[in-house]
C-alpha cells in the first residue's frame, strides 16, 4: 500500500511541483488535496493508453526540457506501433481516462460564481474527445458485449457520466440530453406527477404535492439488484441524515411527505444506478429552471424518491447533500441544511458530529473507502474541500464570517480568509494566520495572500518560485504593483507572463492594451484588445481602442467596423462618435459622417458642460459639404442617374445638418461662409445671398475686427461676393445698398490706419466702392 509521505520541506516542494504540473490554463488545483501525484500518475498512464498514437500530453503551460521530451516522444516506429496494438486490446481505457479527466477538473479551484463554463478549455476539449470515443465504442455499438443487458447498463452509465462531466464543466445544457439518454438506455420508467398529501406535522387538509414514480426495468431487475448485496448495514447509512427533530423540538416539517393514497407511499426497489439517474435528473431540473419555490418542490420530489432507499452510502449522502442545498433557500429548513452539510463534510474525518457522536461510529459504523468509491463517478458528490468551501460560503452569507474564515483557512483559500476577517473587523488577524501557517508549510497561494495583505512584491515573487512560475495570480498581482508604481515596462512583462499561463482574462488583456498604447507598442496593444473583443464581444471600450489603434496607423478601413461594434454597445460615447466622424470622412461615407455630426450635436445638448463634449470642428463640416457637392457634380458629369439620385438625398441631409447646426450652436462667420458656398454651388442664389448677409452681420458684430488682418481679409472677400450679387441684380436699389454697405466697411478699415499707409485690403475695398458708384452714375 502506498501512503503519502510525512510533511517535510522536501515533500512540500514535491507537493507544489506536482500541483504545478496539474495546473491547467492558469487554474491552480486545491492546495489541500492529499497525494495529488496519484492523479498525475493516473492521468499520464490512462491518457497514453487511451490515445497511444498521440504525443505525450502536458496539461500545464510550461514544457519540460528538450531531452525529456525526446525520451517520451522519440521512440522508434516499431515500438510505438507495438504499444498501440497492445493498448487497443484494452477496451475500457477511454472510459477510465474520461473519469480521470473529470477528477482532474474537479480538483481545479475555480469559483462557482466566476465559472461561466469557459474555465479549463484544455481539459474540456480532452474530455469531449475521450467521451466521444466512449460513446462510439459502447453506446453506438450494441455488440460491445455479448450480454445485451450489460450493453445497456454500460451505455447508460457512460451517458450518465458524460452528462455529469458537462455539469462539472458548467457547459450549456449541463448534460440534459445525456441524462435523458442514460434514462432511455436504463429503461427506467419515471413519471413526475402530483398527489394529495401533507408535509407538516399539524396539517389537516390534504394539498397537492409533487410525486416522482420510478419503476425499474423488470427484465433486468434481478441483475441490477445485485448492487444491494453490498448494502449490508442500511441502518448505518440512514444515520447520515440530520432529522428535523435533531435540530429543534418544535420542528414543523415532516421528514417526508405523507400521501393520502397508501399506494403513493410504497415504492419499487431501484438499483443504485437507477438512483444515480434520478439524482442526475434532479440536477437537470435545477440547471434548467430559475431557483424558485416550484423548482425546489420538483427537485424535492426526486430526492425524496432516492432517500426512500438506503442501499449505498455515497448515493444516499448525495441525496442528503442535494436536499440540503435546496433547504438552504427555505426559512424552516436552513438550520438543518447547514448542519447536514457540516455532518457530511465531517464524516470523511475523525471529528465527532451529530451523525458520528462516538469514536466507534467513526471507526466502525462508517462505510469503508471501497464502498464510498464504488459509484463515485455516477454521482455529483463533491470532494471534501469543495464541500467545506460551500459550507463556508453559506456561513459567510448568513453573517457568520469568523466561522467561515476558519473553514476557508482549513482548505487554504486565503483570499477568502482575508476577506472574512476584514468584514469581521480583524484585518490584523488575517496576516497573523497566514504568517503562522507559512511557518509550518509554504504554498504559492499563502504567499500570494500575504502579498495582497502587505503589498510586498517579494511575497508574489516567492509564490512564483514555489509554483515554478505557474501561479498566474502572482503574475497579475506583480503587474498591478508595478503599474501603480508607474513602471509600465515591468508591469507589461508580468501581465504577459500571467496571460501566457491563463489567456482567458479579458480584464488583464485590456490592461495590457492600455499599457502598450502608453508605451507606443501598437502591435501588442492591437493583439491585446483583439483578445478582449474575442472573449467579450460586448466590451465597447475595447472595440473603440481597436479602432483608435487603426486610426493612429491611418488605416480607416480597418477602424470603421471596430467603431460600428463599439457603438452597438454604447451609443452615448461621444469620443467614439468623434472617431467615427473622422473615419467616415476619410472613407467618403458622407451619409454616416452626417449621422455622426447629428449625434454629437445631440450629445452636447444633453450632457453637462463638465463632460467636455467637443463641438463640431470647422474642417469636418467643410469636408462633408465639399465632399457631397463634389460627388453630386461628378455624378452629373458622368450622367449617372443612380449616383445623381443618391447624391441628391445626401445633399438634403447636408442641408438639414446645416440647419441643425445653426439652430443649436453658437455660430461663427465660417459657418455662413460655408452655407453660402453650398447654396451657390447648387444654384440657390437667394439662399446664398442671405447667408452672405448673415456672415457680414456676424463678422461685423465682432469687436475690433477692423484691427485684425485675418478678419479684414475675410471681410474683403465677403464684400467682393456681396457686390458681385448686387451687380448681377443690376437695379438701382440693389446697387445703392451695396454702396452704403461698402462705404461703412471702408470707413471702419480706414479708421484703423489713421497714421499709417492704407493696407492692400483697404485699397481693394476702395476699388469695389468706386466700381459700384460708377454703375450708379
Amino acid at each position: 500500500v502506498i501512503v503519502p509521505l510525512k510533511e517535510t520541506n522536501t515533500t512540500n516542494y514535491f507537493h507544489n511541483a506536482v500541483l504545478s504540473e496539474l495546473a491547467v490554463d492558469g487554474e491552480w488545483p486545491f492546495q489541500v488535496c492529499a497525494a495529488p501525484y496519484f492523479l498525475l500518475l493516473a492521468r499520464s498512464i490512462l491518457s497514453t493508453l487511451a490515445e497511444p498514437t498521440s504525443p505525450f500530453r502536458w496539461w500545464s503551460s510550461a514544457k519540460p526540457s528538450g531531452n525529456l521530451v525526446d525520451a517520451l516522444t522519440g521512440a522508434n516506429e516499431s515500438s510505438a506501433s507495438m504499444f498501440a496494438a497492445g493498448a487497443s486490446h484494452l477496451s475500457s481505457t477511454s472510459h477510465w481516462s474520461a473519469r480521470a479527466i473529470v477528477a482532474h477538473r474537479r480538483l481545479i479551484s475555480t469559483r462557482r460564481d466566476d465559472d461561466d463554463g469557459e474555465a479549463c478549455p484544455t481539459l474540456w476539449n480532452e474530455a469531449e474527445r475521450t467521451f466521444s470515443r466512449c460513446i462510439n465504442d459502447f453506446c453506438d455499438n450494441e455488440t460491445a458485449f455479448k450480454d445485451s443487458e450489460r450493453n445497456a447498463f454500460v451505455a447508460s452509465a457512460i451517458m450518465l457520466e458524460w452528462g455529469l462531466a458537462q455539469h462539472h464543466f458548467r457547459k450549456s445544457g449541463r448534460g440534459k440530453a445525456s441524462f435523458n439518454k442514460a434514462l432511455e438506455y436504463s429503461k427506467l420508467e419515471v413519471e413526475v406527477t402530483g398527489a394529495d398529501g401533507v408535509r407538516t406535522k399539524y396539517q389537516t387538509k390534504m394539498t397537492a404535492q409533487y410525486l416522482v414514480r420510478a419503476k425499474p426495468n423488470v427484465a433486468g431487475a434481478d441483475d441490477n439488484n445485485a448492487d444491494n448485496a453490498y448494502a449490508e448495514n442500511k441502518a448505518h447509512i440512514e444515520k447520515q441524515m440530520i432529522k428535523h427533530d435533531d435540530v429543534s423540538d418544535d420542528a414543523l416539517l415532516l421528514e417526508k411527505i405523507r400521501f393520502e393514497n397508501a399506494d403513493d407511499n410504497v415504492h419499487f426497489n431501484l438499483s443504485i444506478h437507477d438512483q444515480s439517474i434520478l439524482l442526475a435528473l434532479c440536477l437537470d431540473v435545477k440547471n434548467d429552471n430559475p431557483m424558485d419555490g416550484l423548482t425546489g418542490m420538483q427537485m424535492f420530489a426526486y430526492l425524496a424518491r432516492v432517500l426512500n432507499q438506503h442501499d449505498d452510502w455515497m448515493v444516499y449522502a448525495t441525496g442528503l447533500l442535494e436536499r440540503a442545498w435546496l433547504e438552504c433557500e427555505r426559512t424552516h429548513g436552513r438550520e438543518r441544511a447547514i448542519l447536514q452539510i457540516q455532518a457530511l463534510a465531517d464524516q470523511h474525518s475523525n471529528r465527532l458530529t451529530l451523525t458520528q457522536s462516538t469514536f466507534k461510529s467513526v471507526e466502525e459504523d462508517s462505510a469503508p473507502a471501497q464502498d464510498r468509491l464504488r459509484h463515485l463517478h455516477g454521482i455529483v458528490y463533491p470532494p471534501r474541500w469543495d464541500m467545506l468551501r460551500d459550507l463556508a460560503e453559506r456561513y459567510a452569507k448568513l453573517g457568520i464570517v469568523t466561522s467561515a474564515a476558519e473553514l476557508f483557512e482549513e482548505i487554504e483559500l486565503w483570499d477568502d480568509v482575508v476577506e472574512c476577517y476584514r468584514i469581521a473587523g480583524k484585518s490584523n488577524k488575517a496576516e497573523e494566520v497566514v504568517r503562522a501557517r507559512l511557518a509550518e508549510k509554504e504554498t504559492p497561494s499563502m504567499y500570494a495572500a500575504l502579498g495582497d495583505i502587505t503589498n510586498d512584491p517579494k511575497c508574489f515573487e516567492r509564490s512564483l518560485e514555489l509554483s515554478h512560475g505557474k501561479y498566474y495570480d502572482s503574475h497579475v498581482a506583480l503587474g498591478k504593483y508595478y503599474f501603480d508604481k508607474g513602471d509600465m515596462k515591468t508591469a507589461l512583462k508580468y501581465f504577459l507572463d500571467g496571460l501566457e499561463i491563463k489567456p482567458l482574462l479579458p480584464a488583464v488583456w485590456f490592461r495590457v492594451g492600455t499599457i502598450s498604447m502608453q508605451l507606443k507598442e501598437w502591435d501588442t496593444a492591437l493583439k491585446a484588445f483583439t483578445e478582449v473583443v474575442q472573449q467579450e464581444p460586448e466590451e465597447g471600450d475595447a472595440w473603440a481602442n481597436v479602432a483608435a489603434i487603426h486610426i493612429h496607423r491611418r488605416n480607416a478601413a480597418e477602424a470603421y467596423p471596430a467603431l460600428l461594434e463599439s457603438l452597438k454597445q454604447n451609443r452615448n460615447n461621444w469620443r467614439v462618435w468623434h472617431s467615427k466622424l473622422y473615419t467616415c470622412i476619410d472613407l467618403k461615407k458622407y451619409d454616416e459622417a452626417i449621422q455622426a455630426c447629428v449625434e454629437l450635436i445631440n450629445l452636447k445638448a444633453r450632457r453637462n458642460a463638465k463632460e467636455g463634449v467637443e463641438p463640431l470642428e470647422e474642417k469636418c463640416v467643410r469636408a462633408i459639404v465639399g465632399g457631397t457637392v463634389r460627388k453630386y457634380q461628378e455624378a452629373r458629369e458622368a450622367k449617372d442617374e443612380i449616383g445623381i439620385d443618391s447624391s441628391k438625398r445626401t445633399l438634403v441631409r447636408v442641408r438639414e445638418l446645416l440647419d441643425k447646426i445653426e439652430s443649436s450652436t453658437k455660430i461663427e462667420p465660417w459657418f455662413y461662409e460655408l452655407s453660402a458656398h453650398f447654396n451657390d454651388e447648387l444654384g440657390w442664389e437667394e439662399e446664398c445671398f442671405n447667408d452672405l448677409m448673415k456672415e457680414y452681420r456676424t463678422l461685423n458684430s465682432a469687436k475690433g475686427w477692423e484691427e485684425d488682418s485675418v478678419k479684414v481679409g475675410k471681410m474683403v472677400t465677403l464684400m467682393r461676393d456681396i457686390s458681385k450679387h448686387h451687380k448681377k441684380t443690376g437695379t438701382k436699389e440693389s446697387l445703392t445698398k451695396a454702396k452704403f454697405l461698402l462705404n461703412g466697411v471702408v470707413k471702419k478699415v480706414r479708421s484703423a490706419y489713421n497714421y499709417t499707409e492704407p493696407s492692400k485690403e483697404a485699397e481693394e475695398l476702395d476699388a469695389l466702392l468706386l466700381e459700384v458708384k460708377q454703375l450708379l452714375e
